[in-house]
Formats: structure tokens, sequence, C-alpha cells
């Protein structure tokens, strides 16, 4: 019999990073090889992540991650300022962007605490030896594997009706979301073109407990708070 009142057991909000100096192009053609594979956020790509925050600040969220890319730990951290720069921002090696060059290795932890004084690695992430989580990106089951990785992290740990946030990368996150539909063991009939700062948001309900299903996606890829850009 259906419980009349359901259980939230997660709340998940995934949100892309702001516009990188990648996604604006770069404006000249000397970038460095840091800069080409780990682009910081643009002017607009900020006030993206600020105005995301502003819409998001009334939500009482618990914990939020990011992955250890600039642009994404930046989105995060601006994200915060609203209301949370007092909770401690984990970073998660497995939330990097799709197709990094696998010489690039990434930053010391130090280099974002510049801009996010409470960064931390998430649990079990926290050796230079596991700053950047990639293998050979060609093969979509290895990011998948990844994103199911991410998905039994959040979901081993949380269970009380906790509200987090993920700050990810768009091709990323496309397998993410892949994994929680269940359309990760075949190849994928369409896509999702994530918005810089898109919002997707999906509650997790404790199984048998709310009528249309144990897994709802509450909306994809919003971006309503572009209107709070300033």
């Amino acid at each position: 019999m259906e419980n009349s009142q359901p259980i939230v057991e997660l709340d998940l909000y995934i949100i892309r990073h702001g516009e990188s100096m990648c996604n604006a192009g770069y404006g000249r053609e000397d970038i460095t090889f840091k800069e080409g594979q780990d682009p910081v956020l643009t002017e607009k790509g900020i006030a993206q992540a600020v105005a995301a925050g502003e819409f998001l600040k009334d939500i009482s969220f618990d914990e939020f991650y990011a992955s250890p890319m600039l642009r994404a730990a930046r989105t995060a951290t601006e994200i915060m300022k609203s209301r949370y720069e007092n909770l401690p921002l984990h970073i998660m090696p497995e939330l990097c962007e799709v197709g990094v060059h696998l010489d690039y290795k990434g930053v010391e932890i130090d280099e974002i605490r510049e801009f996010a004084p409470n960064a931390v690695y998430a649990e079990g992430t926290d050796t230079a030896e596991t700053r950047m989580r990639y293998d050979t990106h060609e093969e979509n089951d290895k990011v998948n594997e990844r994103a199911r990785f991410v998905i039994d992290y959040l979901r081993t740990r949380y269970k009380s009706g906790e509200k987090v946030v993920l700050v990810s990368h768009a091709a990323f996150i496309t397998n993410l979301v892949f994994v929680i539909m269940s359309l990760d063991k075949q190849a994928p009939a369409f896509d999702i073109d994530y918005n810089n700062t898109g919002i997707t948001r999906v509650t997790y309900y404790k199984p048998g407990t709310y009528k249309w299903g144990d897994t709802v996606f509450r909306y994809i890829n919003s971006t309503a708070h572009y209107s709070l850009m300033k």
C-alpha cells in the first residue's frame, strides 16, 4: 500500500559551471596548456553563478560538491557566497569533465583555496594523486563508471532528506543524468544541451513512498535565475 507521506532521502541539485574562457572563445591564440584544459570563468560566468546563488539562497542546503577544475569550483564558491560560505566545499575528482588531456594533472587544492578558503577533498579523495579522475574518455563505459560512483557515493551518505549541490561539467552531467535514468547500458537516443549554470533537480524518495516513483526529476537545465543577472 502506498505510504500517505512521501519520504525524501536525497534532494540533489546538479549544476553546470558558469561561462568559461573556453565557452566564450579565448579571444587570443597564445593560450597556455593549463588554460586550454582548465579555463577559468569569464565575468559573465561569475555573474551567472552569482545569479544562481541568489535564486537558490532560500533553500537550506546541507552539502556542496564540485569538480576540481577551476571553473566548477569557482561557480560553486559564488553560489555559496549568498548564504553558505561557512560550509565546506567538497572537491570531488570524479566530477571532472570528460576529455581532459591525460597530461593535465589538475591544480593543487591550495590554488582552489585562493577563492574557496573552505575547500576540502571529499572523503576518500584527499591525496595529491587523486586531484583528477579520468581515463580513456573515448570509452563511454569509463565515464559511466565515474557517474555511477558519484551517485553511489551520495546515496550511501545521504538518506535523511539532505539537500546537496553538485557543480560539474556539461558532458559529465549528461552521463550522470543517463545513469540516474538507467540509460547508461545503451547508446543514448537523445542529448541535453546544458546551459552554463543550468540547474537540474533530482529527488530520491524512500522506495515505495511516492506514487510517481522512487527517483523524480523536478526540472532539467533550468535557467530561471538568468533574470537575476546584473
